[in-house]
């Protein structure tokens, strides 16, 4: 069920991706961007959606939004060696020399190689098979899968509980802008920390047209909310934004 509600949604904009790969042969980079944005605006909410067009995006020098458009990639097939290996070369292009916010729970490092669905679909079917092999250990104590029932059911808690956190972790962004200052407080305050266009971080609140930002390295500050993007793959993708004398507006890609 779970796949055939996949293949629909990425039919709705079959067209449309198949449209942006012929002029991406045909070198049209500036085609093969609009093709993707309206293979996503259709509904397909794809990994090779994204893959591609951050493909396009980085070839057009928009390392950020290539940054945003490969984290989204890996988001829905956390597992795809591609995007993770163009995600890791774009990463040594970003000026900040800061490691990436861990997407997953300190304590549940196998999440990293699932998404937050699968660690809980894989969970919940290792913990009901668990659960039913324990429950026949009273009435049939010898049969062979009765003693992988208590492994599978710690096994499979350990992989739901792991989906449960990481889909409660704190949203991931990315920065848009080529730099951008964090501040103390949410109506400004003192300067702590620049950040340049694709840093990674997450996003601990949301207030007032502003986000509070946290670093892997702990550090913490106040940016406008225009000049991030969200990692959640079901977000609208963003324009390259530009920021002049203090604000910021959307340019369209040239």
């Amino acid at each position: 069920m779970i796949l055939c509600v996949i293949a629909a949604a990425f039919a709705l904009g079959k067209e449309e991706f198949a449209s942006a790969n012929t002029a991406l042969a045909a070198g049209d980079l500036a085609e093969a961007e609009a093709g993707y944005r309206q293979a996503l605006e259709a509904g397909a909410v794809d990994a090779d959606v994204y893959y591609n067009l951050g493909n396009v995006l980085f070839r057009q020098e928009q390392l950020p939004l290539a940054v945003l458009a490969w984290r989204r990639a890996l988001a829905l097939a956390p597992r795809d060696p591609d995007a993770s290996a163009n995600l890791d070369f774009a990463r040594r292009r970003v000026r900040d020399d800061s490691v990436a916010p861990d997407p997953c729970p300190a304590w549940a490092p196998w999440q990293a190689a699932l998404t937050p669905g699968e660690g809980q679909l894989a969970g919940g079917a290792l913990l009901g098979f668990g659960l039913v092999a324990l429950g026949l250990r009273r009435r049939w104590p010898h049969l062979p899968m009765v003693g992988v029932g208590g492994i599978a059911a710690l096994v499979g808690g350990g992989l739901g509980l792991g989906g449960v956190a990481e889909g409660a972790m704190p949203p991931a962004a990315v920065v848009l802008v080529d730099e951008v200052t964090a501040h103390s407080d949410l109506g400004g305050g003192v300067d702590l920390f620049a950040l340049h266009g694709g840093a990674e971080i997450q996003v601990v609140e949301l207030a007032a047209g502003q986000v509070l930002v946290a670093l892997a390295d702990g550090r913490r500050g106040w940016l406008a909310a225009e000049t991030v993007g969200w990692v959640d793959p079901e977000a609208v993708m963003p324009r390259p934004v530009v920021v002049t004398h203090g604000a910021s507006s959307a340019s369209q890609p040239h």
